[in-house]
């Protein structure tokens, strides 16, 4: 039976703080000796360097952190000489944090919350919003974590108190076992509690060892181009725009829908996708079949703007509290989002009004019938078009680290699964079926193979002399039938010549 497991936070720095160490001694060319009594001069040249090699200040404060736990687990001697590096480090790891955000009062990102749910709630809501979560997954923690709450009779921050990991790990268990839920729906609901101990509870939700909802491995589905053609002449205007553009460069839907103007580059034939999963960035190429389809769009969708413009009604929703920042860009042209709603809607934090992006329910509808139009008969969804781009694309030669980059997958292991659907060309597996099938169909002759032949290569008034003198060739026993063929088809006889 798999277990869901996860170590306590003992472990975890146990584990961190051998990790750092051995990057430690290897940065001052020493072995890793547990002796070593190393100094601050040591850690201070060794952030210095991390520093100039790009490394941001919180991962910085993660380093001396693992080396202070290193002495006090390891080598059982005080670290108050290196507390100094920390704090400052975290200080400046907070000032770093802002400034990339453009936040100048943290309560700007944080939005209005409803003053009726529980207090623990609406902290959970608070931190997930001041760490930059994005909407969906402060919904989906929310919903985990009042779940967890239902089930065991919690109604406010103060009814914590007696809570601890083996609640935890019997919830995930009796989400396993009673629920029959998907792993993915236990990894969500485990990640929300552990987000709710960690940054509302401020404490350590110690070793979970809950029975494992099981999962198969899963293959992605592929269409093939002749399908991907087909469910395309179905689908018209933006909805035709948006199937390409998921198909020629691969992209999510939410990519798609949250495309700006100023990510679109025709002159380099390139799209800047923002804000993606994992909140990384990348670039993509630009097909050069969308290039006239999206000009039309953006012609169709400058004339909105211009309209929400003379209303006074031209807004836009904008990441990290850039609108506090630059009071002017929601109104900007290049701020706006390329497929837009034909209405305008409230955010659901700030309870502003803008103009928003196509609802991601939309697309599918659209797909789905344009898939029972085309008669594929596939479990074809957007993210179906994703998985055919990066198929189609290793079917024909590019390589899989190319692959990575364009799909901005953190790790290539996760593009090697693209590797297990594709047909690839030097390797032939012929079905014990089909080769059973070619052992029972009848075999042609071989004065019929030859005939056939030879009537593909040569003039028709030759070949039924070329027929003649092989088979007198061979009942002569001067050489074989079939040795005599070859060495006709070869040119080395003619059909007058002799053997």
């Amino acid at each position: 039976m798999d277990y869901f497991e996860r170590s306590n936070r003992r472990d975890r720095e146990t584990k961190w703080a051998h990790i750092w160490f051995k990057q430690f001694a290897l940065f001052h060319q020493r072995p890793a000796d547990p002796q070593w009594q190393f100094t601050v001069d040591d850690v201070v040249a060794f952030c210095r360097h991390k520093r100039d090699n790009g490394m941001p200040a919180w991962k910085r404060q993660s380093m001396v952190e693992g080396l202070i736990n290193y002495r006090q687990i390891k080598q059982h001697t005080g670290a108050d000489d290196l507390q100094p590096i920390r704090r400052k480090l975290g200080e400046i790891a907070a000032w770093e944090r802002a400034k990339s955000d453009g936040v100048e009062d943290i309560e700007e990102v944080v939005g209005k919350i409803n003053p009726r749910e529980p207090d623990v709630i609406q902290e959970l809501r608070r931190k997930l919003r001041v760490l930059g979560k994005q909407y969906s997954t402060e919904r989906a923690y929310v919903s985990k974590v009042k779940a967890f709450m239902s089930a065991r009779g919690l109604t406010s921050l103060a009814d914590f108190a007696g809570i601890d990991g083996g609640d935890v790990e019997s919830h995930l268990t009796d989400l396993a076992v009673d629920g029959n839920v998907a792993p993915s729906t236990q990894n969500q609901a485990f990640h929300a509690l552990l987000f709710l101990f960690e940054h509302v509870l401020n404490r350590d939700i110690g070793r979970i060892q809950a029975i494992r909802a099981s999962k198969g491995k899963q293959i992605p589905t592929v269409m093939s181009p002749a399908e991907v053609e087909s469910i395309f002449a179905g689908l018209r205007g933006v909805y035709l725009v948006i199937a390409k553009l998921l198909y020629g460069c691969g992209m999510r839907i939410s990519e798609a829908l949250r495309l700006r103007v100023k990510d679109i580059d025709f002159d380099n034939l390139l799209i800047e996708i923002h804000q993606s999963k994992g909140c990384k960035s990348r670039i993509v190429p630009l097909p050069k079949d969308l290039v006239e389809p999206l000009r039309r769009v953006l012609r169709s969708r400058r004339v909105l703007h211009d309209q929400d413009v003379d209303d006074g009604v031209a807004s836009v929703w904008l990441p990290h509290a850039l609108a506090k920042k630059y009071p002017s860009a929601a109104g900007e042209w290049r701020w706006q989002f390329v497929f837009a709603s034909h209405k305008l809607s409230r955010d659901p934090r700030t309870r502003a009004i803008h103009r928003h992006h196509l609802h991601r329910d939309t697309f599918p509808t659209h797909l789905r019938n344009a898939v029972e139009k085309a008669a594929v008969h596939k479990a074809v969804t957007s993210h179906t078009f994703r998985h055919s781009f990066a198929t189609h694309l290793l079917h024909r030669g590019t390589d899989i680290r190319t692959i990575q980059e364009l799909l901005g997958h953190r790790d290539v292991a996760t593009t090697m699964i693209y590797t297990h659907v594709v047909n690839r060309e030097d390797i032939t597996v012929v079905s014990p079926l089909d080769r059973l099938v070619q052992r029972s169909e009848p075999t042609a002759t071989p004065e019929a193979t030859i005939k056939t032949t030879v009537e593909a290569s040569e003039p028709k008034d030759t070949a039924p002399a070329v027929v003649d003198k092989a088979r007198e060739c061979a009942s002569q026993g001067r050489v074989g039938f079939w040795k005599q063929v070859r060495r006709m088809l070869r040119g080395r006889i003619t059909a007058g010549g002799s053997a």
